[in-house]
């Protein structure tokens, strides 16, 4: 099945609502559109454990796979990302929440 698409906020000098969250999709991954200027906002639910998120690089050097970039996410912390460049990450970004405590909000500028 292909990826799980993440919705996208556009951010604006009037503000906007946090939007709601996308669950982690374990089964299938989740992707989003990608700028370079993308802001990912990152929740683990879980109460106790911490819990693995992948930015899986798609690309290769010299024939090469790029190492993925794995980020522990704490319990019950969020953490925001951005400054992901379209030339490491793509611009669909893939995206594995290790569970469905994993939650994204992401934002444009």
């Amino acid at each position: 099945m292909p990826r799980t698409q993440i919705p996208v906020t556009q951010l604006s000098d009037a503000g906007v609502a946090d939007p709601a969250e996308t669950t982690a999709d374990v089964a299938n991954g989740n992707q989003v559109a990608n700028t370079g200027k993308t802001v990912l906002r990152i929740r683990n639910a879980h109460a106790t454990l911490p819990q693995n998120v992948t930015f899986v690089t798609p690309i290769t050097v010299g024939g090469k796979a790029v190492s993925d970039t794995v980020v522990s996410i704490p319990a019950t912390a969020t953490r925001t990302f951005g400054s992901l460049p379209t030339s490491l990450y793509g611009t669909q970004m893939p995206i594995d929440g290790a569970t469905t405590d994993i939650k994204f909000i992401v934002f444009e500028p």
